[in-house]
């Protein structure tokens, strides 16, 4: 960052005039010596002609930056100083680069997490989860290198037990037992049995969001559709199990005041203002017989949308299949294909561990997918969200911190809950409410644009977030550094706002 002109003027003008009065040297060497700001000395010791042959010398502290500047040495972060001068800023916690400490961890650590081992790498940032086969330590923060006799463990559905080895290695229990997901058992490591799956969590809201765009069938260029998703500005919707209409979506500044807050809502105490307009436009339609589209039935098959020409779609048919479709060359193939048959309706991809996950409609159940054994293995049930069924279901992965959270929501419910693995199971994080002025049903959400979440109900598309659930949406804004619960401290003057460092250093 380079200072104000003024500013380097200013100490020109001073070093110019010092200068001056160090070349003149006085007959008994009281010349002024010189300094960083420029001049030669005058005659410190006194040579025979006043000349200052003898005095001071050329300034040795030249301007090293300008004020305001930084940059890295190591992990410190330097600054210039008003003199022009490197000093210490401060030691970064994790990484130093470009001139700002940043990254959420230590290169080179690694942490138990969602079963695995997350390594942190060079830039200070957490690494997808590898899977541990022996389970991970949480006091080492890696995986373990073997089993114990007598330990258990779950390979999908499959109960198994350790064989000590050496090598150590893990074999089916004898008689061999296999649980059943889509009756709600899931393998219990401690025990080695099958136990039935209970509702997890209350359905008593801790945070509220906000409904922002409505667009209608018929009175917008929405086409109508079940099952969303959506990708930067772009959003995708099944329609009739036939059609995938493509929209792009976008914020205007309907407010006038040179901002776009997609946030803003009369009731959001964090960003209280009118509502931001929002602008649907059509893009185009792909179908099922032309263009190759594996969708599957209307209201039963969720989207995800990994890049903007690249979907993966619950279908064709109705069991539990994933295919993968590529916009360009209009080709599909099956990415996910279990053993055996499964019926859901909604899904979601975990970026932190790269696991698939799903639900059906007829119990409010979360459900993951273990490739090694083709199996959906049941995670969690939740508790009745004052719906008729399960009807949504979105993985996210919050910028700020890199924790993952499932979020679950009913089909007539104004309810999103907060679902979050940790070492000793999964946790209701939250559960937040809003206020639904069209009383649309939930036919499948999606997270994407504007950092909100996008519902399809057959006649509406709208879009709602804001409020508590936010915070696990939002990365911070450009040139924020990250703070709070992903251990990053703030440089001075700072303050840690809503996990991101806010003021002026």
């Amino acid at each position: 960052m380079k200072s104000p002109i003024r500013t380097l003027v200013h100490w020109s003008v001073v070093g110019a005039v010092v200068g001056v009065f160090g070349a003149c040297g006085g007959d008994d060497g009281g010349g002024v010596a010189g300094n960083q700001f420029g001049g030669s000395g005058g005659k410190l010791d006194g040579g025979p002609d006043g000349s200052g042959a003898n005095g001071g010398t050329a300034g040795t502290a030249p301007i090293e930056c300008a004020y305001g500047d930084t940059k890295c040495e190591g992990n410190t972060l330097k600054a210039c100083s008003l003199d022009g001068t490197w000093i210490d800023s401060q030691n970064c916690p994790f990484v130093c680069s470009n001139g700002a400490c940043g990254g959420t961890c230590a290169p080179g650590t690694t942490k138990c997490k969602l079963g695995g081992e997350q390594t942190c790498d060079a830039t200070g940032e957490w690494q997808k989860v590898s899977p541990c086969e022996f389970g991970c330590d949480s006091a080492t923060g890696a995986c373990r290198t073997g089993c114990n006799a007598g330990d258990f463990h779950c390979n999908g559905n499959e109960v198994q037990q350790c064989d000590a080895g050496p090598p150590s290695k893990w074999v089916p229990v004898s008689p061999a037992v296999t649980c059943n997901a889509s009756a709600g058992q899931k393998c219990d490591e401690q025990t080695g049995t099958c136990k039935s799956l209970t509702p997890i969590g209350t359905d008593t809201p801790t945070g509220n969001y906000y409904q922002y765009a409505v667009f209608e069938k018929d009175q917008t260029p929405f086409l109508g559709g079940y099952d969303v998703d959506s990708i930067g500005d772009m959003i995708y919707v099944n329609r009739g199990g036939t059609y995938l209409d493509v929209y792009k979506v976008t914020l205007l500044d309907s407010d006038n005041d040179g901002k776009l807050e997609p946030d803003q809502h009369p009731d959001n105490p964090n960003a209280t203002g009118p509502i931001e307009e929002r602008k649907l436009e059509f893009i185009k339609t792909l179908t099922k017989a032309s263009d190759n589209v594996p969708l599957g039935s209307a209201s039963h098959a969720e989207i995800f949308a990994a890049s903007e020409d690249k979907l993966y779609m619950l279908g064709p048919s109705h069991d539990g299949v994933i295919s993968e479709y590529l916009m360009g060359p209009a080709t599909s193939s099956v990415m996910v294909q279990p053993s055996s048959a499964i019926t859901l309706s909604v899904m979601g991809f975990g970026d932190a561990n790269g696991v698939w996950y799903g639900g059906g409609e007829s119990a409010r159940r979360v459900y993951s997918y273990h490739e090694p054994t083709k199996s959906w293995v049941a995670e969690f049930d939740y508790p009745n969200l004052a719906g008729s069924h399960m009807d949504g279901m979105e993985v996210v992965v919050a910028p700020k911190t890199g924790e993952q959270y499932v979020y679950v929501s009913d089909m007539t419910s104004d309810f999103i809950a907060q679902y979050h693995q940790e070492e000793t199971g999964w946790v209701q994080a939250n559960l937040y409410q809003y206020n639904d002025g069209t009383g649309s049903p939930v036919e499948g959400f999606g997270f994407g644009a504007l950092n909100h979440f996008w519902a399809t109900s057959g006649s509406y598309l709208y879009e709602v977030g804001g409020g508590e659930i936010q915070e696990f949406l939002e990365p911070c804004p450009a040139g924020k550094q990250v703070c709070g619960e992903a251990g990053q401290t703030c440089p001075s003057g700072q303050v840690c706002l809503n996990g991101c460092c806010e003021g002026i250093r």
